[in-house]
């Protein structure tokens, strides 16, 4: 029986930079930056603030690596 893969959590990025309260601590987030999946703030305000994080190329794994000029 094979079994099955586990799932990759998604990864986040900042849509627009921002500053939020957090347990009376001022915390920044600024543009593009990629966000850990288990961020207590992503759960809170996710819709509004994060997106998921999209690479810039494709990304693949491969036992040579690519060279790109």
């Amino acid at each position: 029986m094979a079994t099955a893969k586990p799932k990759m959590p998604t990864l986040y990025a900042v849509r627009e930079s921002f500053v939020i309260d957090v347990d009376g601590v001022p915390v920044a987030y600024r543009k593009g930056e990629p966000v850990d999946p288990a961020d207590p703030v992503l759960k809170r305000v996710a819709e509004a603030h994060f997106e998921p994080l999209r690479f810039p190329h494709p990304v693949s794994i491969a036992s040579e690596p690519e060279v790109r000029a």
